[in-house]
């Protein structure tokens, strides 16, 4: 698989996700970086290697923070992920999923209506 092709099934998939978690509202697609190089912060070099996408929804009627989360933990083990609720640290209210070298971590916070989506791509290296 070619990093663009990682990039775009990690974009879908977070899309889908937070489609499913709120029903009814458009998700969007707030930070597309990509690809970078990891690892740039330990030795300056080496090749472009990941992609960084954040996904964005929420209802600005319905402030659910729990309820998003669990949907969205939800709809990612529908979809073949292995997620699991984090601890709520100061109302941050969390989950992290895997799969197959992905990796996507789900935020809400007490008193938002924003659900935000965080994934990354498997490096990659061409």
């Amino acid at each position: 698989m070619t990093l663009t092709e990682a990039r775009d099934l990690l974009r879908e998939e977070l899309l889908a996700v937070a489609a499913a978690a709120v029903p009814g509202q458009q998700a969007v697609v707030t930070h597309d970086v990509g690809p970078v190089n990891p690892h740039v912060l330990e030795d300056g070099d080496g090749p472009q290697s990941v992609c960084l996408i954040t996904v964005e929804n929420g209802d600005p009627t319905v402030v659910d923070p729990v309820g998003q989360v669990e949907a969205a933990v939800a709809a990612l083990t529908a979809r073949g992920w292995q997620a699991e609720v984090q601890p709520v640290e100061s109302g941050h209210h969390r989950a992290s999923a895997r799969r197959d070298g992905y990796g996507i971590v789900v935020h809400s916070w007490d008193g938002e209506w924003r659900l935000t989506l965080s994934g990354q791509t498997p490096e990659i290296v061409s």
